[in-house]
């Protein structure tokens, strides 16, 4: 038996799209490209390509505003929950015009990296959420016992009207259900962040 070229069915799930954490970006000197005409350089530390799966960064720099609300997601490793597959050409955000500061967080605020729309068939449904940290545990992204809902700061947020009526707290242990794409360091205070429900129940407190 072999391994067979026909085409499998990736159906199912949801597409969002990611940032992709492909390390620190090096801009090279003038090369020759394929197009004829002299350019600097890009090159990442560990490239992703169209149709590598992935799972979520748990990077503590990856936060609702700093990421502009998208997930990041790296190269497939054990220890997470969310599995992903990168199904669209990863394209660059701003190209820097000389090798930026060795740190994610240099990149993220200079907005030097790829993203590429990320297919999750694990994850039935999407929403942006509050989150109040409790002091509990850090939230970090794809790790499900770490996030609960709130059920009466949901109702309070909804009767205030706020946009974003759904709120979540970190929690020791225990919560089910959900998984957050974005890091909120335990005891943070109101701040927003991306969830994906994985399907079942969802623990709710009072």
């Amino acid at each position: 038996m072999a391994v067979s070229s026909i085409a499998g069915v990736d159906q199912g799930g949801v597409k969002l799209t990611c940032i992709l954490y492909e390390g620190i970006s090096t801009v090279t000197s003038v090369v020759h490209g394929q197009d004829g005409y002299y350019d600097k350089g890009i090159t990442f530390a560990s490239p992703l390509v169209k149709d590598a799966w992935v799972v979520p960064s748990v990077d503590s720099g990856n936060s609702y505003v700093e990421t502009q609300g998208l997930p990041v997601v790296k190269a497939i490793s054990n220890g997470s929950l969310i599995l992903g597959k990168i199904i669209s050409e990863p394209r660059i955000v701003v190209a820097p015009s000389s090798t930026p500061t060795a740190t994610w967080a240099a990149h993220l605020t200079g907005k030097y990296y790829r993203v590429a729309t990320v297919w999750f068939p694990g994850i039935i449904g999407t929403t942006k959420i509050q989150v109040q940290g409790l002091d509990a545990a850090n939230i970090v992204p794809g790790v499900q016992a770490t996030l609960e809902f709130d059920a009466s700061g949901s109702v309070a947020a909804i009767a205030a009207s706020s946009p974003d009526p759904l709120y979540g707290s970190d929690v020791t242990t225990g919560g089910v259900g959900v998984v957050s794409f974005h890091y909120v360091a335990a005891g943070t205070a109101l701040v927003s962040a991306l969830v994906g429900f994985t399907g079942g129940v969802n623990l709710i407190i009072s």
